[in-house]
């Protein structure tokens, strides 16, 4: 029997979005079931959805055990009520629909449009602006198979772009190199060859014990070239092996059984002490004990990634991840005072052994007070010098940063006894 659309809209690529009737945005329910069910029912717009169907969707795995249709009604029900979703009754059927039609959902129409022969330049302007983040990257948890028809879809859409004329790419400007960033397996399509193999070559170096949080974490930035340690003893390994080799670094803090440890640090530690350069984050859902300023002191590192209640969110992955490299004065900044960081807690790490080999010496007559002077006074005078780099990092022009830096590793030299000696 035939259904009416509802006049709503959703949007599925990138962030999940949903428009009432007179086109304003809803406040979605922090409910990831929901959201999840929702994706999935859109992603099959007027069409039934077997319930076991749904279930595996939404609940994927061993989530999905001793579940059934009933598990569906709460979601279901917050569609209807918060939403206004139209999702006929099941009435003991075993399947639910979303009455929408196909071009009430993006993603839908994005499918559509492109089983085109040929798209005019109009057109693959707007279905470029459709594209706000890859939705099977935002929703990876969802099994691979929800997104086949989207995927083919995608392929198709590159050999429209591949069939460009040089003009046609000159026009359409910075809109391809956003596709490419969205869709990385359309980048050569999209974009230049030197351009699009530029774009691909960083390397991230994720350590992480859960190995379907590293996998999801590594779906999450599909456009990195990804290696994945799961271990201390594997992470330290690979740094051993390939150190010179990564572009960034994400470090959990607990590696081990023992969920309050943390071994991430010696990892951290390690990065710091022979790449100070390299921008790394910490990634962990208890962070430990201290500020965040504290630990970019110790460790060198750029950020931190919280682990929420509901996992990863692929937005803010993303984000935080992609802030490593840009070329923002902000970015550029924080990466200078990891750096710096880096390179000055082993300067004072190596001036405190100092000094206390130095007291130590007196107790045993082998060291004279005149020594536990120097040892206090270089102390001190690095100190006062390392706290005046930080302001003057905070306040100098970004051209500044790279020879401030130099200037103080020179005077501060590691392991050298005329540090700080001028």
């Amino acid at each position: 029997m035939d259904h009416a659309a509802s006049p709503h809209r959703v949007k599925l690529l990138g962030e999940l979005q949903v428009f009432s009737a007179a086109g304003e945005a809803m406040t979605l329910p922090v409910d990831h079931v929901m959201q999840r069910l929702l994706v999935v029912m859109a992603l099959r717009a007027g069409k039934p959805r077997r319930t076991d169907e749904l279930i595996a969707a939404v609940w994927p795995g061993n989530n999905s055990i001793n579940r059934d249709a009933k598990s569906l009604e709460t979601p279901v029900s917050r569609l209807r009520g918060k939403l206004g979703m139209p999702i006929p009754p099941r009435r003991g059927n075993s399947f639910y629909r979303l009455d929408l039609a196909r071009h009430q959902v993006d993603a839908l129409e994005f499918v559509d449009v492109v089983r085109g022969d040929r798209l005019d330049l109009r057109e693959i302007q707007r279905l470029l602006r459709m594209w706000r983040g890859d939705p099977r990257v935002i929703f990876g948890e969802l099994p691979v198979a929800e997104w086949d028809g989207l995927s083919r879809a995608i392929g198709r859409f590159s050999e429209h772009l591949r069939r460009l004329s040089a003009a046609d790419r000159r026009e359409l400007g910075t809109s391809l190199e956003t596709i490419s960033d969205v869709l990385p397996e359309i980048a050569d399509a999209a974009l230049p060859p030197a351009i699009s193999t530029l774009r691909r070559q960083r390397r991230l170096l994720i350590v992480e014990d859960e190995i379907n949080v590293a996998k999801m974490l590594a779906s999450i930035l599909y456009d990195y070239h990804t290696t994945i340690a799961v271990s201390l003893e594997e992470a330290m390994q690979v740094l051993t092996e390939q150190l010179a080799e990564f572009d960034g670094a994400l470090i959990d803090l607990h590696l081990t059984e023992r969920r309050m440890d943390s071994a991430g640090l010696e990892v951290l530690s390690y990065i710091r002490d022979r790449r100070p350069d390299l921008p790394r984050l910490l990634i962990t859902a208890s962070p430990p004990s201290g500020s965040l300023e504290q630990l970019r002191r110790t460790y060198g590192i750029m950020d931190a990634l919280i682990k929420g209640a509901d996992g990863y969110s692929a937005a803010g992955v993303r984000d935080v991840v992609g802030f490593m490299f840009n070329e923002s004065e902000e970015a550029s900044r924080r990466r200078a005072k990891s750096k710096f960081e880096s390179h000055a807690v082993q300067i004072q790490r190596d001036l405190m052994q100092r000094t206390i080999a130095a007291r130590r010496g007196i107790r045993s007559e082998r060291t004279s007070y005149t020594e536990l002077d120097r040892c206090m006074a270089r102390l001190v005078a690095f100190e006062r010098d390392s706290e005046e780099m930080r302001q003057n990092l905070s306040a100098a022009t970004i051209t500044d940063l790279d020879r401030l830096i130099s200037e103080f590793v020179a005077r501060w030299p590691i392991g050298s006894e005329s540090a700080g000696a001028a």
